[in-house]
This record gives structure tokens, sequence and C-alpha cells, in this order.
């Protein structure tokens, strides 16, 4: 599976500085049924001082490193190829746009070591690309939590798991933030028979304000039921449709991609600014 296969529909570009991290979530993307997907394996290296420069680096190019990424049958990937060249790996991953799925792992080293989560993975979180996958866990994914807001970033989202081809069959909680109005009711209630069309087992819940207070605080309430729940997978759009998400990757994803224990799907509605 050294090249890529000229059939090949569908790209998973993942991040590899060799870490723990990026073992784990090699043991991730090899836990999924990818339905001959292929895999650009890109390892980026710190370029050499005379070499250097802030503004330009020589284009990703395939090579064999000493050891290569490897997947199992069972994964069904048509092709891994390896890539590299010399620069920083925020910028070479923001710039690879011909995936469909980024995956990289929640703790790096060199350039990448504050995955958990320090500048290259929030810098990918903001990238305007593809839809990003923090891999916490080396295991299939079976249970999902899905957070809506009625926004097109977690529309967005939404569309990102719906195109995974190991979605059907998974168990999917479709979790919506009600900040009061029916938005975010008709949000999750769409996105759950969404996913139920294409094989997937969805129900929505609504997360109602404070009866007293008429509030409500989405970055606690979503972190609660993580911890209740216990999910494989938390997916959630980078930002929201009000005041108090609209910052990119603002209080409530970062917070999620921060403090999750399961991996973390992010994607963001590329026509937005």
């Amino acid at each position: 599976m050294a090249a890529r296969m000229k059939d090949v529909e569908h790209v998973l570009t993942f991040g590899d500085d060799h870490s723990p991290g990026a073992d784990l979530a090699w043991e991730w993307v090899c836990s999924q049924t990818w339905d001959d997907w292929s895999v650009d394996v890109v390892s980026v290296t710190d370029p050499a001082p005379e070499l250097a420069s802030l503004f330009t680096h020589e284009p990703l190019h395939e090579f064999t490193p000493d050891t290569p990424r490897t997947a199992p049958p069972s994964a069904q990937l048509a092709a891994v190829r390896h890539l590299t060249t010399a620069f920083d790996p925020r910028i070479v991953l923001c710039e690879k746009t011909d995936g469909d799925l980024l995956v990289i792992g929640a703790r790096g080293q060199g350039l990448l070591k504050s995955m958990l989560l320090g500048s290259t993975a929030e810098w990918l979180m903001r990238c305007p690309t593809t839809p990003l996958v923090i891999a916490r866990e080396g295991s299939p994914v079976h249970r999902v939590l899905v957070c809506v807001d009625g926004s097109s970033h977690a529309d967005a989202a939404v569309s990102a798991l719906a195109a995974m081809p190991w979605i059907a069959g998974c168990d999917i909680e479709v979790l919506a933030v009600s900040e009061g109005d029916d938005d975010a009711r008709r949000a999750a209630r769409l996105s759950a028979e969404r996913l139920s069309a294409i094989g997937a087992t969805a129900s929505a819940r609504v997360l109602e304000p404070d009866p007293v207070i008429l509030t409500i605080n989405p970055r606690d309430r979503i972190l609660e039921e993580l911890r209740a729940t216990a999910p494989d997978l938390v997916v959630l759009g980078t930002s929201g449709r009000t005041g108090w998400s609209r910052l990119m990757v603002g209080s409530v994803a970062g917070a999620v991609a921060h403090a999750a224990e399961c991996s973390v799907m992010l994607a963001r509605d590329l026509s937005v600014d």
C-alpha cells in the first residue's frame, strides 16, 4: 500500500511526529473501517538553519521512513503513503487541502509537543481546511456525542461525521443546548434524522435553560454530559451561532477539546469568515 491508488476518492491526512500520542492516534485510525480511503502520513522536520524561512518551504514529497506506518487489512485502506518536508508543521498541515479528514494525536513532541492543547493543535482547530480529529483512544468508535446549536459550523460537524465510512451502526446522541428558542431543538431533530438515514442509531436530546435564572452554560453542561456518558467520540463545530460562542474555537469547543477524555472531532463551515 505504498502508493496512492488512482480510484481513491477520499484521503485521510495523518499528522505524524512519531510521538506516543501519534502512535495512539494511528491506532485510532487502524481501529476504524475506511472502505478504500487512502492515508497520507505527513511527517514534518525542522529545517536546517541555513534553509529556514518564515514564508516558504519545499512541497510535500514522498519518502520511505525507517519505520513506516502500516495498517491491518481490517482497516480496509486502499493506500498509505508517507510525505515529508522541512517547515512548521502547523502551516504544512493547514496548507494540505486535498484531504477529507485530518487526524492528530493529543500529545506531540518537538514542534508538536503542545498538542494537549497548545499552539499546534489550537492552530489546526482554527485551520479552515478539513475536519479535524484529535484522537485520544486507539479503539473503534461505537458511541458518539454530537453537539449542535443550529449554527452552520455545527451543521458542518454533522456533515463531517456523516461522511465517515464507519458511521453506520454507531450509537449517536445528538445533544442541543437551548437558548430559549426552537433553533436548538430543530437542529437536534434534523441532525438525528440525517444520521439515522445513513444507518446510525441516533436520538436527539435538548438541554433547557434553568427555569429560575433562565440561563444555561453550554460549556459546563456539555462537559457534564461527557463525564456522564463517556462516549468514544464527541463532535462539534468550532464556533456557535450567538454571543457566548462566537469566538473561533471559543469557550465551548476549546473547553471540550481541552477537557474531553475521548477523541474529539471539530469542523467549521468554510463559507463563513
